[in-house]
């Protein structure tokens, strides 16, 4: 009887037929065919797949990004091994192929985005207003900050950090948890670098004596010394980052190695006001009487998780794709609001704009800070709580295996047999020729 897999496993093998057997890849083909009714699943991989060695013969490709890319390429189509899930009861036989597991791949990261969200509500202080806020940067630094993407992008993070606090501490003698997400991209996947950021309308007092909670849904700090206190950090640090001579220079920005032009640059940066955008959220418990509608903070948990575990672009967003180009909807912006437009680019500018969303190797774009700072995350929340006389749970899902999440999130559980429901042997990073082998046996 011919088995079946989820679409997209087997929908690359041929390419690697040079690797197996011959009638290892003849009985494998015969055994299990995709059952993904015409649709394409993993639309950017296959893209990917299409233009991308072309591309490269066009264009230089740093090393770093190359192995990402490969990585993205080879998601889900069995060059990285399969899981083979076998049933000794019933001879009932799975396989699927494994995934890249990279924090760039639009196909990977939907469990582990599952399982952030769970825990960070886990975190959030009931009773009292959280805020989402929105930290900006002058396009003229753009192209600075690409090439010095490490020393730049720390320095935003500790700017926007260092201003909650130092505000927060000056004006209401009070520690905030503070969460935040890094953005390198637009719509319509331009370079955009901003931050959001998910601020708690309460905090512990210096001596941790006290929880003030702030019962109001306006923002408890004047957005104006907010945006003015972050310009000026935020550009001082700039300029410390010149002086140790931390900066690299080339291409466009080589013009600043010249003290005028740089001084032109600070010029532009320093005259317009930065924005900062300021949003309240609904509350957790309802019998706070402060804002009634609009944006949770579930809601932008669920933002901001959309991009820990994955980049600027997913498959939901991709229209199609040919030799000519490739379209994908994004949002257009005015001073109304925005609309849905549809956006057709060239392979080559699609995959050079994609390309520039890929942060250096070990490059953290979620960052806590404030009485959730990873060190002390545990024990200030256990604090809290006990001040506020409310029961502390941390979130089961910290601790669960993959399986285990399959089936809290899903209810899938993929350690029974779909068949029988006796336990099955699970073998990970099978290669096709062994999993041939296997299956015959079976």
């Amino acid at each position: 009887m011919t088995k079946h897999i989820p679409s997209g496993d087997i929908s690359l093998l041929k390419r690697d037929e040079g690797d197996i057997k011959a009638e290892d890849l003849e009985f494998f083909l015969s055994q299990y065919v995709p059952h993904n009714n015409g649709k394409r699943k993993y639309i950017i991989r296959d893209f990917l797949t299409e233009y991308f060695q072309d591309y490269c013969t066009r264009h230089p490709v740093p090393e770093e990004k190359l192995k990402v890319m490969n990585a993205l390429i080879a998601c889900k189509t069995g060059r990285l091994g399969y899981t083979l899930v076998e049933c000794k009861s019933c001879g009932r036989v799975e396989m699927n192929a494994c995934a890249c597991g990279n924090r760039n791949c639009p196909s990977c990261g939907h469990l582990k985005e599952q399982q952030w969200i769970a825990m960070r509500q886990a975190e959030v202080i009931k009773g009292i207003p959280y805020f989402h806020l929105t930290f900006t940067l002058p396009h003229h630094l753009t192209a600075l900050i690409y090439q010095n993407q490490k020393e730049m992008l720390n320095l935003l993070f500790h700017s926007v950090k260092d201003t909650i606090l130092a505000l927060s501490r000056d004006k209401l003698g009070m520690t905030p948890g503070i969460l935040m997400n890094l953005h390198t991209f637009g719509s319509n996947l331009h370079l955009h670098y901003h931050i959001h950021v998910l601020v708690s309308g309460g905090g512990l007092t210096a001596d941790q004596k006290e929880f003030k909670k702030c019962l109001s849904s306006q923002f408890f700090l004047p957005q104006k010394a907010i945006s003015r206190v972050y310009k000026g950090k935020f550009m001082d640090g700039m300029k410390q980052l010149r002086n140790t001579g931390k900066l690299q220079y080339a291409g466009d920005c080589l013009k600043y190695r010249n003290s005028y032009e740089w001084k032109e640059l600070l010029n532009a940066c320093y005259e317009p006001e930065w924005n900062v955008d300021i949003k309240s959220l609904v509350p957790v418990m309802p019998e706070w009487n402060g804002a009634s509608g609009g944006e949770t903070v579930e809601d932008a948990m669920r933002y901001l998780a959309r991009y820990t575990n994955r980049t600027a672009i997913s498959d939901s967003r991709i229209l199609g794709y040919d030799e000519n180009g490739i379209r994908f909807k994004y949002k257009a912006y005015d001073h109304s609001g925005y609309s849905t437009e549809i956006m057709k680019l060239k392979p080559d500018e699609f995959i050079r704009r994609f390309l520039t969303h890929l942060l250096p190797k070990g490059f953290m774009r979620v960052r806590a800070a404030g009485f959730l700072a990873g060190c002390v995350r545990q024990k200030n929340l256990e604090l809290i709580h006990r001040l506020l006389a409310q029961p502390y749970t941390p979130h089961p899902a910290k601790s669960m295996t993959a399986a285990e999440l399959l089936k809290y999130f899903y209810g899938r559980d993929i350690t029974k047999c779909q068949r029988c429901h006796s336990e099955v042997e699970i073998y990970h990073r099978v290669h096709v020729a062994d999993a041939a082998n296997r299956i015959r046996a079976a």
